[in-house]
């Protein structure tokens, strides 16, 4: 067997205030590609595992991957594409496993995903086997269904099985080329939105979802089933949750078992409303525990949501509190990480912070602090989940200790779910009093082992959950919780 493996990984925002461009995918192309994920954590590690394991013949077509913001600005999208195809051509492979979000966007294209299948299938053709992953957050759309062999989305939420999912896609890759599977799937799409801080699947109304799917896999009964709760921020025309399910051979009863997880998620949607706690009330709260930390959630700013990180919603209550103990924060600020890095390590600097990108939600706030650190921003991920191994780069950071609060301030986003961000620069989140994540949900995983207390604070951003404050103007609708008296949709 001789299959290619490609992923272009990003999340949309439609909402956010800062754009995509090419360089912040960091593409890879050809060997580069394996050499990044081989070992690691992610789908394509999962992929490669499968494969080599099996004796396949690995042609890696490309490795691409952006926090998430808005649209990727078009030419950079069809400089990212056109790289994609020429690697594929070049590939001529039997198979194709392809790692991508399924809520990704670009300037004049609501679905990416689509896109890219399409550009794939006019290299390979109509019969060459595409399996292709998606993250739990994933708006499925009827194209991606159409022009796919299978989809195989993550069952975490948190997510912390993307190495699992890529080895399940590939196996299931594998049976297909051998000819003993013959995949049917089905698509089960609703006029509805999940509010992301209450959709984990660990526990609740989620996590009954996923065990009934891993129930009909286990038993052969389907290949894969696959919940997608949709990434809420997003203002496009097919908008909505979905359900697929894939079965060998069977069209009806894949059809069957979309059908019933779209009827059981539709009929619990109320259980997902999120309960947002005042910041000072959450600043309160913790200060009257004992020990820590505890982790105020502000989802309204969360980077892997599209936000661009420099919120004071949160920051401007620790300044004035009185805090017991050194309390934590990330921030986006390219402006305040010069000023500090022209002042140099030791110098006490007074200058305002936040409030750059996302000007109709947040101000910028005064601070004075000691500069106590000077990074390249260079970090690895060591949490599971979220490119476990790889490299994030947030380009020039530096550390600002002001009174108790430390802020870690970097030029770039990143991702805040791994306490890794803050030790690789000198704060341990163990020994902080109070550790503030930009996250509605993802930063469970890590930090529920470690926190006294965990709480979704109430501000304003463009990650938020209270989803009707948002300026929707092109999604279907009714679509809930937009639309309140929304009745069941027809076929459920």
């Amino acid at each position: 067997m001789n299959i290619a493996i490609a992923s272009i990984l990003q999340e949309s925002n439609t909402f956010s205030p800062v754009a995509t461009y090419y360089e912040d995918f960091n593409p890879v192309f050809g060997a580069a590609a394996l050499r990044r994920h081989a070992g690691k954590l992610t789908e394509m590690g999962g992929f490669i595992e499968i494969l080599r394991a099996e004796g396949a013949e690995i042609r890696p077509v490309c490795a691409a991957w952006a926090i998430t913001a808005n649209r990727t600005v078009r030419a950079d999208f069809e400089r990212l594409v056109t790289g994609f195809e020429k690697n594929l051509k070049a590939a001529r492979p039997e198979a194709l496993l392809l790692a991508m979000h399924g809520a990704q966007t670009a300037e004049g294209e609501d679905d990416v995903e689509g896109y890219v299948l399409q550009r794939a299938r006019a290299v390979l053709g109509p019969d060459v086997p595409i399996v292709m992953t998606l993250d739990l957050h994933a708006n499925v759309t009827r194209r991606m269904v159409e022009l796919a062999t299978a989809i195989v989305g993550y069952h975490t939420y948190p997510h912390v099985d993307m190495f699992e999912v890529g080895q399940k896609a590939a196996r299931l890759l594998v049976r297909i080329v051998r000819g003993d599977v013959q995949p049917r799937m089905a698509l089960r799409k609703l006029p509805l939105i999940i509010q992301a801080e209450k959709s984990q699947t660990s526990s609740g109304p989620m996590a009954a979802l996923v065990k009934q799917a891993e129930k009909w896999e286990k038993s052969g009964a389907a290949e894969a089933v696959s919940i997608f709760p949709v990434q809420p921020w997003m203002d496009i025309d097919e908008m909505g949750c979905a359900v697929v399910a894939v079965t060998n051979g069977d069209a009806r009863a894949a059809q069957r078992q979309a059908d019933t997880l779209g009827r059981r998620l539709w009929d619990t949607k109320e259980e997902y409303e999120a309960e947002l706690t005042p910041v000072p009330e959450a600043i309160a709260r913790a200060l009257e525990m004992e020990g820590g930390p505890v982790v105020l959630s502000e989802s309204s700013d969360s980077t892997g949501s599209g936000s661009p990180g420099d919120s004071t919603g949160v920051l401007k209550h620790l300044l004035k509190a009185k805090l017991t103990g050194p309390a934590a924060i990330f921030l986006v600020d390219p402006a305040a990480v010069a000023t500090a890095v022209a002042a140099g390590i030791g110098a006490t600097v007074s200058m305002k912070v936040g409030g750059m990108f996302d000007t109709k939600n947040s101000k910028p706030v005064a601070v004075k602090g000691v500069v106590k650190m000077i990074s390249d921003g260079r970090w690895v991920a060591r949490a599971r989940g979220y490119n476990t191994g790889i490299t994030t780069c947030m380009g020039r950071t530096v550390v600002l200790e002001a009174g108790q609060v430390f802020l870690l301030i970097a030029e770039r986003s990143s991702m805040t779910v791994d306490p890794e961000l803050f030790r690789s620069h000198g704060i341990d989140p163990v020994y902080c009093k109070i550790v503030v994540v930009k996250s509605p949900n993802g930063f469970r995983a890590a930090y529920a082992p470690i926190a006294k207390a965990m709480f979704v604070v109430d501000t304003p951003g463009v990650s938020t959950a209270n989803l009707r404050t948002l300026p929707f103007r092109r999604v279907p609708r009714p679509i809930y919780p937009l639309d309140r008296d929304i009745a069941r949709p027809d076929g459920l």
